[in-house]
């Protein structure tokens, strides 16, 4: 008699609990793309004088996200990272440890899942 209590308690408390459990993981949201760190970790290493200023640096970082998420590696990323810069900013552009931080940055603190 004690254990067919016991038995319809769990069960009660499964047929709560298991949905409960699974409403906060599906509810639950990604996790924060945290743009300010992005450009606080940039600003650290030098990156802060290309054209368009912070919002054109958090939009690449976004892009850059974007293709990681498609499957680009990242040491293609850095190596194209490098080369733009350096067509468009001439000796302004990113030096190597600069590429290489703009696509670990990114994947750092804008696309932890990608």
């Amino acid at each position: 008699m004690a254990a067919e209590r016991l038995s319809g308690r769990l069960i009660r408390a499964a047929l709560v609990g298991v949905p409960l459990l699974i409403a906060g993981v599906v509810c639950a949201g990604p996790a924060h793309a945290d743009e300010a760190s992005y450009l606080t970790h940039l600003h650290n290493i030098g990156i802060q004088d290309l054209d368009g200023g912070d919002p054109a640096l958090v939009q690449t970082g976004w892009k850059i996200c974007q293709q990681l998420t498609w499957g680009a590696p990242p040491q293609q990323l850095q190596s194209l990272a490098l080369q733009s810069s350096v067509q468009d900013l001439g000796p302004r552009g990113l030096t190597p440890r600069q590429a290489d931080a703009l696509i670990d940055y990114a994947l750092v603190d804008l696309c932890p899942r990608a």
